[in-house]
């Protein structure tokens, strides 16, 4: 028998997520250093003007990241490779309740549940640095998933069905936000930044980056308040609920199969600010230069920047509905045996459920869908010769209901750094209370790395994934080939930095 999902506004989303599998958050170790060139502007575009290469192209960076607090694998019975076979080899076992094998435990506590899952792709890019100006551009395409604040008995019942006898004859009343979104786009973003500051051992330099959007798809459901019991696994009785839901899927409403009328069904703008002050580690001086690569690097003691990033929205307004459920009621019986053929169907069956009339419920045929915000601190201190220590904080924020939301972390990262090597070890708190270590090795042109290492070790139970790598060229300051004029580099123009 099938068991019926309990929440209507989570039949979309479990259809979602079980149709599409596309499994670290922000890169430290592609984005942190001194050699993080075009990727850099990801945390702050200010940060490129104090690149040790004038010349940096990225040719392909991927990240993939999965973390959750509600479903795991036991630590005994997984192993990382299976996830990157031909066919992915997941262990499975049967539950208690239901007929179902699973390939997943949950959590039996009573927190609120929170999926983060993201696969970027930074296209091909460069970054030029000129004197005090920079300037980049960056081509991507990025897929994000993420709920947030759900309750654990809604996430039960989603995940087992409305057989799971435990939460039956109760009472449920969740009057907090809880919500779920998917935002699925490319984008196209150019990059300039200037020290507008340099004086003795300082020097401020202020950073801009602009994005054009182009939505692939975007899906949004949102609960402000649930009151309802479930009796049985045939049975719903919602008392209130108060929610909306918004979506543009590359999916036929009236059939199930897919939708290729058009790729892009929404476009949009986004941008980045930030600012970076550096405290210099030898007393500064006009860089005067007649060839690019004739630019002196001005090492430093440390550096503080701040940025806001991915400020901005999507509107969706092609193959796009949303809707709304004002504090309403309804009773379902025989729920187990409703099946629906679409989601145009499905859609109308509940509208009519709780109205009474299958279109009262439609609200319009779009919406907007807002990036996953942040604000981005970042410390940067120059120990010694090649050895830096990085602390970072990502804090993630909602600029509306209708979002993907972004975790906070915060990091601490030991680093070594020279032109052909560099290994960073980020030691980070994920959302504020998952303790995570992980390690990125970059030798020459090719990083890879992880924000979570222990997945590979079996260290704990299996709730999530993080892997990237990056493939960028670069070309040094100071670095001239022989016969190039290197520009002025008497004392009487300038005191070359040092070394503490």
């Amino acid at each position: 028998m099938r068991c019926f999902r309990v929440g209507f506004w989570f039949f979309i989303l479990v259809g979602f997520l079980a149709g599409d599998p596309a499994y670290s958050q922000e890169m430290f170790g592609t984005t942190l250093g001194n050699y993080s060139g075009v990727n850099g502007i990801q945390l702050n575009p200010s940060s490129m003007a104090g690149s040790k290469p004038y010349l940096d192209i990225n040719l392909l960076a991927l990240d993939v990241f999965v973390q959750n607090n509600f479903l795991y694998m036991d630590k005994n019975e997984y192993r990382l490779t299976n996830f990157f076979k031909s066919r992915v080899e997941l262990p499975s076992h049967m539950e208690k309740y239901g007929t179902e094998s699973r390939n997943f435990y949950i959590y039996k506590n009573k927190n609120m549940r929170d999926i983060y899952i993201q696969l970027r792709i930074n296209g091909p890019g460069a970054m030029l640095v000129y004197g005090n100006q920079a300037f980049a551009i960056s081509t991507g395409v990025r897929s994000v998933i993420s709920i947030k604040n759900l309750p654990y008995e809604i996430a039960n019942f989603t995940y087992l069905g409305l057989n799971y006898a435990p939460q039956h004859n109760i009472n449920y009343k969740d009057n907090h936000p809880f919500k779920a979104g998917e935002l699925t786009w490319a984008e196209v973003g150019i990059s300039y930044a200037y020290t507008f500051h340099a004086r003795n051992l300082e020097k401020i330099t202020a950073g801009i980056t602009i994005r054009r959007l182009f939505g692939y798809s975007g899906f949004y459901v949102k609960g402000n308040r649930v009151d309802y019991i479930i009796p049985n696994d045939s049975t719903i009785s919602v008392h209130n609920f108060n929610g909306q839901i918004g979506y543009s899927l590359p999916a036929d409403y009236d059939k199930n199969g897919g939708w290729n009328d058009k790729l892009i069904t929404g476009h949009g703008f986004s941008g980045d600010i930030g600012i970076t002050y550096t405290r210099l580690s030898g007393i500064y001086s006009e860089d005067y230069f007649t060839t690019l690569c004739s630019q002196q690097y001005n090492d430093y003691l440390y550096r503080l920047g701040v940025a806001l990033i991915d400020i901005g929205a999507i509107r969706f307004n092609t193959h796009t509905e949303k809707y709304s459920f004002d504090d309403k009621s309804s009773y379902w019986d025989d729920v187990d045996i409703f099946h629906y053929s679409s989601i145009h169907q499905l859609m109308d069956t509940i509208s009519y459920k709780f109205y009474g009339d299958n279109k009262a419920s439609y609200r319009g045929n779009s919406f907007y869908m807002w990036l996953p915000s942040a604000l981005s601190i970042q410390f940067d201190y120059h120990y010694f010769r090649n050895w830096y220590v990085n602390a970072s904080l990502i804090y993630g924020f909602d600029l509306s209901s209708a979002s993907v939301s972004r975790p906070s972390e915060i990091a601490i990262t030991p680093r070594y750094e020279s032109r052909g090597f560099e290994a960073n070890l980020p030691v980070s708190l994920y959302d504020w209370n998952k303790l995570r270590i992980g390690l990125s090795l970059r030798y020459y042109y090719v990083t890879i790395g992880t924000e979570k290492l222990g997945q590979f070790f079996r260290i704990s139970n299996f709730t999530g994934l993080d892997l990237y790598v990056a493939l960028h060229f670069f070309i040094d300051k100071g670095n001239c080939p022989k016969g190039k004029q290197k520009g002025c580099m008497e004392d009487d123009y300038r005191i070359k930095s040092s070394y503490r």
